[in-house]
Protein backbone atom coordinates (compact mmCIF):
# COMPACT_ATOMS: atom_id res chain seq x y z
CA UNK A 1 0.00 0.00 0.00
CA UNK A 2 2.73 2.43 0.46
CA UNK A 3 4.31 2.14 -2.91
CA UNK A 4 1.12 2.51 -4.44
CA UNK A 5 0.66 5.61 -2.40
CA UNK A 6 3.61 7.08 -3.32
CA UNK A 7 3.11 6.57 -7.13
CA UNK A 8 0.16 8.44 -6.67
CA UNK A 9 1.27 11.08 -5.11
CA UNK A 10 4.08 11.37 -7.84
CA UNK A 11 1.82 11.01 -10.39
CA UNK A 12 0.03 13.51 -9.06
CA UNK A 13 2.78 16.39 -8.81
CA UNK A 14 3.94 15.86 -12.31
CA UNK A 15 0.16 16.26 -13.90
CA UNK A 16 -0.10 19.61 -11.11
CA UNK A 17 3.36 20.92 -12.25
CA UNK A 18 2.36 20.27 -16.23
CA UNK A 19 -0.88 22.15 -15.57
CA UNK A 20 0.63 24.73 -13.76
CA UNK A 21 3.18 24.92 -16.72
CA UNK A 22 0.10 25.31 -19.81
CA UNK A 23 -2.67 27.28 -17.68
CA UNK A 24 0.05 29.81 -16.56
CA UNK A 25 1.72 30.87 -19.86
CA UNK A 26 -2.12 31.14 -21.26
CA UNK A 27 -2.58 33.71 -18.33
CA UNK A 28 -0.63 36.09 -19.65
CA UNK A 29 2.86 35.78 -18.78
CA UNK A 30 5.22 37.42 -20.75
CA UNK A 31 6.75 35.04 -23.67
CA UNK A 32 10.66 34.83 -24.68
CA UNK A 33 12.02 37.69 -26.20
CA UNK A 34 12.14 36.61 -29.82
CA UNK A 35 15.97 36.63 -31.43
CA UNK A 36 17.43 39.98 -31.75
CA UNK A 37 18.64 39.46 -35.01
CA UNK A 38 15.25 38.55 -36.55
CA UNK A 39 14.05 41.79 -35.51
CA UNK A 40 16.93 43.76 -36.62
CA UNK A 41 16.09 42.57 -40.32
CA UNK A 42 12.35 43.16 -39.56
CA UNK A 43 13.00 46.83 -39.29
CA UNK A 44 15.99 46.97 -41.77
CA UNK A 45 13.24 45.60 -44.16
CA UNK A 46 10.78 48.52 -42.97
CA UNK A 47 13.22 51.48 -43.78
CA UNK A 48 14.29 49.82 -46.84
CA UNK A 49 10.43 49.78 -47.93
CA UNK A 50 10.26 53.54 -47.09
CA UNK A 51 13.02 54.28 -48.79
CA UNK A 52 12.07 52.58 -51.76
CA UNK A 53 8.55 54.96 -51.74
CA UNK A 54 10.29 58.07 -51.28
CA UNK A 55 12.34 57.06 -54.36
CA UNK A 56 9.71 56.03 -56.08
CA UNK A 57 7.72 59.49 -55.38
CA UNK A 58 10.68 61.49 -55.85
CA UNK A 59 11.74 61.56 -59.99
CA UNK A 60 13.82 63.86 -61.45
CA UNK A 61 12.22 66.70 -63.05
CA UNK A 62 12.45 65.83 -67.26
CA UNK A 63 14.44 68.93 -68.63
CA UNK A 64 12.67 71.58 -71.38
CA UNK A 65 12.74 70.74 -74.91
CA UNK A 66 15.12 73.20 -76.72
CA UNK A 67 12.76 76.43 -78.11
CA UNK A 68 9.64 75.05 -75.98
CA UNK A 69 9.77 78.79 -74.56
CA UNK A 70 10.25 80.34 -77.74
CA UNK A 71 7.22 78.01 -79.29
CA UNK A 72 5.16 79.56 -75.89
CA UNK A 73 6.14 82.78 -76.93
CA UNK A 74 4.90 82.35 -80.45
CA UNK A 75 1.93 81.00 -79.82
CA UNK A 76 0.74 83.52 -77.25
CA UNK A 77 1.52 86.42 -79.76
CA UNK A 78 -0.63 84.66 -82.81
CA UNK A 79 -3.35 84.43 -80.42
CA UNK A 80 -3.18 87.80 -79.05
CA UNK A 81 -2.93 89.36 -83.18
CA UNK A 82 -5.96 87.24 -83.67
CA UNK A 83 -7.88 88.77 -80.87
CA UNK A 84 -6.49 92.28 -82.21
CA UNK A 85 -8.09 91.38 -85.68
CA UNK A 86 -11.29 90.10 -84.27
CA UNK A 87 -12.04 93.00 -82.17
CA UNK A 88 -11.08 95.20 -85.19
CA UNK A 89 -12.73 93.93 -87.56
CA UNK A 90 -16.26 93.13 -85.28
CA UNK A 91 -16.19 95.36 -82.74
CA UNK A 92 -13.46 98.11 -82.56
CA UNK A 93 -11.33 100.28 -84.90
CA UNK A 94 -9.06 103.42 -84.78
CA UNK A 95 -9.19 106.19 -87.51
CA UNK A 96 -7.58 108.87 -88.16
CA UNK A 97 -9.38 112.58 -89.28
CA UNK A 98 -8.19 113.84 -92.24
CA UNK A 99 -8.92 117.55 -93.00
CA UNK A 100 -10.98 120.44 -91.06
CA UNK A 101 -14.63 119.58 -91.95
CA UNK A 102 -15.15 118.67 -88.34
CA UNK A 103 -13.55 121.22 -86.66
CA UNK A 104 -13.69 122.29 -83.52
CA UNK A 105 -15.57 118.72 -82.40
CA UNK A 106 -12.41 117.46 -84.43
CA UNK A 107 -9.34 118.59 -86.13
CA UNK A 108 -6.86 116.90 -88.45
CA UNK A 109 -4.99 114.20 -87.41
CA UNK A 110 -7.06 113.33 -84.20
CA UNK A 111 -7.19 109.74 -83.78
CA UNK A 112 -10.98 108.36 -82.46
CA UNK A 113 -12.23 104.62 -81.54
CA UNK A 114 -15.12 103.71 -83.84
CA UNK A 115 -17.50 100.80 -83.22
CA UNK A 116 -20.14 99.38 -85.41
CA UNK A 117 -21.30 97.00 -82.41
CA UNK A 118 -25.03 96.42 -82.94
CA UNK A 119 -24.92 99.95 -84.00
CA UNK A 120 -27.78 101.89 -85.65
CA UNK A 121 -27.46 105.50 -86.74
CA UNK A 122 -29.00 107.89 -84.92
CA UNK A 123 -29.58 111.97 -84.64
CA UNK A 124 -25.85 113.43 -83.49
CA UNK A 125 -23.91 110.56 -84.25
CA UNK A 126 -20.22 111.15 -85.17
CA UNK A 127 -19.67 108.50 -87.95
CA UNK A 128 -16.74 107.10 -90.28
CA UNK A 129 -17.98 106.64 -93.83
CA UNK A 130 -16.53 104.48 -96.20
CA UNK A 131 -15.58 106.91 -99.30
CA UNK A 132 -14.38 104.18 -101.65
CA UNK A 133 -17.78 104.19 -102.80
CA UNK A 134 -18.36 107.61 -103.03
CA UNK A 135 -17.22 109.75 -105.90
CA UNK A 136 -16.04 112.99 -103.82
CA UNK A 137 -13.49 114.90 -105.46
CA UNK A 138 -12.63 116.90 -102.87
CA UNK A 139 -10.55 114.21 -101.04
CA UNK A 140 -6.50 114.26 -100.69
CA UNK A 141 -6.22 110.59 -101.73
CA UNK A 142 -9.43 109.21 -103.72
CA UNK A 143 -11.09 106.71 -101.53
CA UNK A 144 -10.08 107.83 -97.82
CA UNK A 145 -12.54 107.71 -94.92
CA UNK A 146 -14.78 110.55 -93.85
CA UNK A 147 -16.01 111.55 -90.41
CA UNK A 148 -19.34 113.49 -90.28
CA UNK A 149 -22.02 114.02 -87.97
CA UNK A 150 -25.81 112.23 -88.28
CA UNK A 151 -28.16 114.94 -88.86
CA UNK A 152 -31.31 113.07 -90.23
CA UNK A 153 -32.30 109.06 -90.50
CA UNK A 154 -34.41 107.41 -93.26
CA UNK A 155 -38.13 109.25 -93.70
CA UNK A 156 -37.19 112.46 -91.90
CA UNK A 157 -37.47 115.61 -94.15
CA UNK A 158 -34.33 117.80 -94.05
CA UNK A 159 -34.59 121.43 -94.98
CA UNK A 160 -31.79 124.31 -95.32
CA UNK A 161 -32.29 127.76 -95.53
CA UNK A 162 -28.79 129.03 -96.35
CA UNK A 163 -29.45 132.67 -95.91
CA UNK A 164 -30.38 132.44 -92.65
CA UNK A 165 -27.71 129.99 -91.90
CA UNK A 166 -30.56 127.08 -90.35
CA UNK A 167 -31.15 123.53 -90.35
CA UNK A 168 -34.78 122.49 -90.03
CA UNK A 169 -35.72 118.32 -89.80
CA UNK A 170 -39.14 117.64 -89.89
CA UNK A 171 -40.11 121.61 -89.63
CA UNK A 172 -38.70 121.66 -86.53
CA UNK A 173 -35.36 124.39 -86.14
CA UNK A 174 -32.30 122.39 -84.99
CA UNK A 175 -30.24 123.97 -82.45
CA UNK A 176 -26.81 122.57 -82.68
CA UNK A 177 -24.06 123.86 -80.21
CA UNK A 178 -21.35 122.07 -81.64
CA UNK A 179 -21.22 123.43 -84.88
CA UNK A 180 -18.60 126.45 -85.81
CA UNK A 181 -20.37 128.89 -88.10
CA UNK A 182 -23.92 128.85 -89.35
CA UNK A 183 -24.79 127.09 -92.37
CA UNK A 184 -24.18 129.24 -95.32
CA UNK A 185 -22.59 127.21 -97.97
CA UNK A 186 -24.23 126.46 -101.05
CA UNK A 187 -23.09 125.12 -104.34
CA UNK A 188 -24.02 123.92 -107.36
CA UNK A 189 -25.18 120.85 -107.01
CA UNK A 190 -26.03 121.08 -103.55
CA UNK A 191 -29.83 121.05 -102.01
CA UNK A 192 -31.72 123.75 -103.34
CA UNK A 193 -32.80 126.61 -100.53
CA UNK A 194 -35.84 126.03 -98.50
CA UNK A 195 -36.95 122.68 -100.22
CA UNK A 196 -37.91 119.89 -98.07
CA UNK A 197 -36.07 116.81 -98.92
CA UNK A 198 -37.25 113.35 -97.74
CA UNK A 199 -34.20 110.96 -96.64
CA UNK A 200 -34.78 107.64 -98.55
CA UNK A 201 -35.38 103.92 -96.94
CA UNK A 202 -31.67 102.60 -95.79
CA UNK A 203 -29.77 106.39 -96.01
CA UNK A 204 -28.89 109.18 -93.91
CA UNK A 205 -27.83 112.76 -94.22
CA UNK A 206 -24.85 113.92 -92.45
CA UNK A 207 -23.03 117.10 -92.58
CA UNK A 208 -19.86 117.90 -90.77
CA UNK A 209 -19.61 119.95 -87.83
CA UNK A 210 -17.74 122.92 -90.04
CA UNK A 211 -20.14 123.96 -92.12
CA UNK A 212 -18.97 126.16 -93.88
CA UNK A 213 -15.99 123.89 -95.50
CA UNK A 214 -17.09 120.97 -95.21
CA UNK A 215 -17.93 118.65 -98.29
CA UNK A 216 -21.31 116.30 -97.53
CA UNK A 217 -24.84 115.44 -98.03
CA UNK A 218 -25.58 118.63 -99.41
CA UNK A 219 -23.36 117.74 -101.87
CA UNK A 220 -26.08 115.63 -104.06
CA UNK A 221 -23.68 115.09 -107.16
CA UNK A 222 -20.38 113.68 -104.71
CA UNK A 223 -22.14 112.39 -101.99
CA UNK A 224 -25.64 113.07 -101.57
CA UNK A 225 -27.78 110.56 -98.83
CA UNK A 226 -25.32 108.20 -97.45
CA UNK A 227 -26.03 104.29 -97.71
CA UNK A 228 -25.97 102.92 -93.82
CA UNK A 229 -24.34 99.75 -95.26
CA UNK A 230 -21.43 102.45 -96.12
CA UNK A 231 -20.68 103.39 -92.20
CA UNK A 232 -18.13 101.87 -90.93
CA UNK A 233 -19.00 103.10 -87.05
CA UNK A 234 -19.69 105.92 -84.69
CA UNK A 235 -17.15 107.16 -83.24
CA UNK A 236 -17.09 107.01 -79.41
CA UNK A 237 -13.98 108.55 -78.35
CA UNK A 238 -10.64 110.99 -79.31
CA UNK A 239 -7.88 109.00 -77.22
CA UNK A 240 -4.91 110.85 -79.61
CA UNK A 241 -3.68 113.53 -78.88
CA UNK A 242 -3.50 112.10 -75.18
CA UNK A 243 -4.26 115.51 -74.30
CA UNK A 244 -7.34 116.02 -75.78
CA UNK A 245 -8.93 112.70 -74.62
CA UNK A 246 -12.88 112.93 -74.85
CA UNK A 247 -15.88 110.84 -75.29
CA UNK A 248 -17.94 111.57 -78.13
Amino acid sequence: MNEIDEELDGTVKLTKESSEEVFGSAAGEEPEPSDPEQTGNTDETGENAESGEKEETEKPEEPKKPFSDVLDWVSSMVYAVTLMLVLNLFFFRTITVRGDSMNDTLVDNDQVVVTNFFYTPSYGDIVVVQADRLNIRGTDIYGESIIKRVIAVAGDTIRIDYTKGEVYRNGELLHEDYIKELTHLYRYGYIEENVDYVVPENRVFVMGDNRNVSNDSRNLQDVGFIDVGMIIGKAVVRFSPIKDFKWL
